[in-house]
């Protein structure tokens, strides 16, 4: 039987695959948990969503994932 480090170990890695594999070909995942939702900063630092928008920054992109429910990604730094 399995102990505790072992099963936290694999459940781990398996997410850290799963993650990784559901990313499409060159984007990048924001990192949310940064931010206090749903404040945002209002510092413009423009990033290009998976979904062809412009956002002023990571922060409004997570705050749309949120609000919208949806799983955009970062294409790249700057505007569309």
């Amino acid at each position: 039987m399995w102990n505790f480090t072992q099963l936290t170990f694999v459940l781990l890695s398996v997410a850290v695959l799963a993650r990784g594999a559901s990313l499409p070909d060159g984007t990048t995942e924001a990192d949310c948990s940064q931010y206090s939702m749903p404040m945002c900063p209002r510092n413009y630092e423009p990033v290009c969503g998976s979904d062809g928008t412009s956002y002023s920054n990571e922060c409004m992109l997570c705050f749309e994932n949120m609000e919208q429910k949806s799983d955009v990604h970062i294409r790249r730094k700057g505007e569309c």
